[in-house]
């Protein structure tokens, strides 16, 4: 059951149920003195417009997020065919390119989206995506897969992250974002599949071509649903620099930098660490499906647990049972049995720390600055962390404990500096924050 009202801890987007207006499901909250002149902005917290939002947010992120968390199916791909003379490590770097680009452009994409709105970035995100593709499709060297998987997709999909439902959602906003980033989840369970067997029926350049087609189709369909609702933001700087000084939000960074060196490795490793156990390659390849699986449960569930007992409540045994899940049950995997298990306990961390970066913005007009700035903290970690694991695997000859626990130390520290954030942004340490 939730706390009652006195004993939430007061945040900088205000408390949740004092948000709920009496007789509607509306939140309001009035905009700082930094936004003159100052104006009251409701927030639906439901409706046709709302749930649209959610809808195409949804299927973007099914066409786009889903990719980035498909790569182990081509880095495995790529390790037995195309890049057989390259080394894992190499291999990895161009999904960590893939990555980081998608992330370290937040930095300008969420000032973009403030000033400008989302509708043209997508439609430029829409096109390129589609290009690197076919682009992809006809690459056999590594650069030339470095620059269209790696680069152009990577920009692509930067360019369709969008943060919109936050616009729509306040008090429902952590279950609305989770639901939008379970289309990662959905797609990462079907494109494993997907292409894996169209590899073996049409070949690697049918099969991209496939997904590219796909993408574009509901792509076109998604994007006429995005649209933001509160005003633009004009003549702000392109960093928030006043947020470093603000502890809750510093710490909350800092563990989003620590983070990503752990969190993006399973899925990079996942479906080769089931083959070096012993498991047959048509169980191994559904590793990465069954990852994607629980997270399409993991982010809808947390995003609601967060709304109910608060986002950094949430975020931190994430991450604990992340590093754990690495260090106690990854490391004794020998079978099915156990990596299944594994693979089910990665926690879905992307979705609920957005949601909880919006929480400790006093202005929601700059949510998707903030956002930007937080994603743009996570990008060295994406870059390197899957390389340094891939050094580490080779270093250890093909041994995955070092791997295993690196994983598990990085998510552990990024743990605690979200358990810092918590605790300096609420001292008491039973409310909802």
């Amino acid at each position: 059951m939730p706390l009652p009202t006195e004993q939430r801890a007061p945040t900088p987007d205000g408390d949740l149920d004092e948000a709920l207006v009496e007789g509607k499901n509306a939140a309001q909250i009035q905009l700082g003195p930094q936004s003159p002149p100052a104006i009251t902005l409701t927030f639906p917290e439901g409706g046709l417009r709302a749930w649209s939002n959610v809808i195409g947010c949804f299927l973007l992120a099914f066409t786009s997020f889903g990719q980035l968390n498909a790569f182990g199916v081509f880095q495995t791909y790529y390790a037995e065919n195309l890049l057989q003379d390259y080394t894992l490590s190499s291999i990895s770097w161009i999904g960590s390119v893939q990555l980081v680009i998608t992330y370290i452009s937040g930095i300008i994409l969420g000032r973009v989206f403030d000033i400008y709105g989302a509708r043209s970035s997508l439609v430029i995100g829409w096109i390129l995506s589609t290009f690197s593709l076919m682009m992809t499709s006809l690459s056999r060297k590594y650069y030339q897969i470095v620059l269209a998987q790696g680069i152009g997709l990577g920009i692509g999909i930067a360019l369709q992250y969008m943060t919109v439902p936050t616009h729509w959602f306040r008090a429902k906003r952590a279950a609305a974002m989770g639901i939008v980033v379970s289309g990662a989840s959905l797609s990462g369970i079907i494109y494993p599949i997907m292409l894996s067997r169209l590899f073996d029926s049409v070949g690697f350049p049918w099969a991209v071509r496939i997904m590219a087609f796909m993408n574009f189709g509901i792509q076109a369909v998604a994007i006429p649903l995005v649209k933001e609702r509160l005003p633009h933001r004009l003549g702000l700087p392109l960093v928030d620099v006043g947020a470093f000084r603000e502890g809750t939000f510093l710490l909350h960074i800092i563990a989003g930098f620590l983070a990503p060196f752990g969190l993006y490795t399973p899925y990079w490793y996942i479906e080769l660490f089931s083959l070096s156990t012993g498991l047959s390659a048509n169980l191994s390849f559904y590793m990465i499906a069954i990852m994607n699986a629980a997270g399409l449960v993991g982010r809808v569930l947390t995003g609601y647990l967060g709304d109910r007992y608060g986002r950094f409540n949430v975020t931190v045994p994430i991450l604990v049972l992340g590093a754990i899940s690495s260090m106690a049950i990854w490391t004794t995997s020998k079978g099915a049995a156990e990596t299944v298990v594994f693979s089910r306990m990665e926690a879905a961390y992307s979705s609920i720390s957005a949601s909880a970066t919006a929480q400790i913005t006093p202005d929601p007009t700059q949510i998707g600055a903030r956002i930007g700035m937080f994603m743009t903290a996570m990008a060295p970690g994406i870059l390197t962390g899957p390389s340094i694991s891939g050094a580490i695997l080779q270093h250890n000859g093909g041994n995955y404990l070092g791997l295993q626990i690196f994983v598990g130390v990085m998510l552990l520290a990024a743990a605690g500096a979200e358990s810092a954030a918590r605790l300096y942004g609420a001292p008491q340490l039973f409310c909802i924050f």
